[in-house]
């Protein structure tokens, strides 16, 4: 019966242009059990000043009546200050709202506190096709944001180049690269790499390498820092090249993988003799028993020259294996030949006792269904150390 009421009161919102959300729509927009931290604001609290800290979540929860066939909604009054506030995404039509569902008489917005300053929240409780019409009831609340308290730094060099590292939310990544802006060139940042949400970017900078005064021609370093704001994963990539060269590729590119975690997360302690267990192309469907601690690792053969690549990787219960490395070399390549393959090599570390499907498949992204795919498994059991 409850779901018949939700799906009811969902039918109501669609025919008066409203966002409709059946069973399917709900369990995304529920408040993030991973994030850092999330401070509740309720009805009681309005008029109220919250204090938070950048990386930490507000969650407003708010008495909503759609059940008795009115299709009222809280909706977002203008005000907010978007530089210290930033609205989560909906799944519905419009991205730039928040994310919100009726459940239960209730209604959710979530925001992620991204930066230091003060900011207003205030929502009108009103019938969406009266337009400007008075609303019935008004809230608000004043959020105070805070910076969070200083983090590790964890520093990336031309070295690094490939690698996948884990920081905590409050963390701060630090990539340093060698340049030469006199020659045309200089790194940065390309576009739709990197999640916001996760990694923040806090932009660039350059500086000259010390050299002799009147010495022309010289180069620096140039070091981009971002910022771990909640959990997630994601990449930093940088490319370097000529600005004005819009449809060259750059001549040399930067890629590391970032695993953010709760800020409060406790690390894996591995065992002092945890083992590494290594599988290959031939040990798809293959049985294995870990203890906490230890690590599988799998080196697999590989070309994206080809639009083929092993995909699902973080579809593993992250829970029992965690995922830590996900990184593809070329073979040797002296010839400078197009078209040559390598290993994608994925690792996985035991962190505790239960049992793990890895389930990987090569394929080109836009051909899930292709014949020509890939299937690899392996069945993994974690005992205690």
């Amino acid at each position: 019966m409850k779901y018949t009421i939700l799906l009811t009161a969902a039918t109501f919102l669609a025919a008066a242009g409203a966002f409709a959300a059946g069973p399917d729509d709900l369990k995304p927009n529920l408040p993030d059990p991973d994030a850092p931290v999330e401070i509740r604001v309720t009805t009681g609290d309005a008029g109220k000043e919250i204090k938070a800290k950048v990386g930490e979540f507000i969650v407003i929860e708010m008495d909503n009546n759609v059940m008795a066939g009115n299709t009222w909604i809280w909706t977002e009054m203008p005000g907010r200050n978007d530089s210290v506030l930033e609205a989560q995404e909906s799944t519905k039509a419009d991205p730039k709202r928040p994310t919100s569902v009726g459940i239960d008489g209730k209604v959710y917005f979530r925001y992620l506190v991204k930066d230091a300053g003060t900011a207003e929240i205030r929502l009108a409780y009103t019938r969406p096709w009266e337009g400007s019409g008075t609303p019935q009831r008004l809230f608000n609340v004043k959020i105070v944001a805070e910076k969070a308290a200083a983090g590790k730094t964890v520093v990336l060099e031309t070295k690094d180049n490939g690698a996948s590292v884990t920081v905590k939310a409050g963390d701060t990544v630090q990539v340093k690269l060698r340049s030469n802006r006199t020659t045309g060139y200089s790194w940065a940042e390309l576009k739709d790499k990197t999640d916001a949400k996760v990694l923040k970017s806090d932009g660039g900078s350059y500086e000259v390498n010390a050299h002799p005064e009147g010495m022309v021609g010289v180069g620096g370093v140039e070091t981009f820092t971002f910022t771990a704001v909640a959990p997630g994963r994601t990449e930093i990539a940088l490319g370097y090249a000529r600005p004005w060269e819009k449809d060259k590729e750059p001549a040399q590119s930067f890629k590391a993988t970032v695993v953010v975690e709760a800020a409060d997360a406790a690390p894996v302690t591995a065992a002092t003799d945890a083992k590494e267990f290594a599988l290959g192309d031939g040990d798809s469907g293959k049985s294995l028993e870990l203890r906490v601690g230890d690590t599988v690792k799998l080196v697999l053969d590989a070309n994206p020259t080809t639009g083929f690549s092993w995909s699902k990787m973080d579809k593993v219960d992250q829970s029992i294996l965690k995922l830590e490395k996900n990184d593809y070399q070329q073979n040797a390549n002296p010839g400078r030949m197009v078209g040559v393959g390598g290993k994608t090599t994925i690792v996985y570390r035991a962190v505790k006792p239960g049992t793990a499907k890895i389930d990987l498949t090569y394929m080109q992204p836009w051909e899930p269904d292709s014949k020509f795919n890939t299937d690899y498994t392996v069945t993994v059991k974690v005992v205690e150390k």
